[in-house]
């Protein structure tokens, strides 16, 4: 997977992310919503304002 294509991944993945908080926020699931937030609050408010993305041992860095 290359840079640009991990970053959209993340940027879909929020974007999904915001839509079920806003559907648990609305079917007043206050838990669920919590916990998802909790979940994905650094991708949300990343440390320095970006987030860092790692190749995972045992995997190849280049894209495919």
């Amino acid at each position: 997977m290359t840079s640009d294509q991990a970053a959209q991944l993340i940027d879909d993945t929020l974007d999904r992310v915001h839509q079920r908080l806003l559907e648990l926020e609305a079917a007043q699931q206050r838990w669920a919503h919590r916990a998802l937030a909790e979940e994905f609050r650094e991708w949300r408010h990343p440390v320095g304002g970006h987030i860092d993305l790692m190749v995972c041992p045992g995997f190849p860095s280049g894209g495919s």
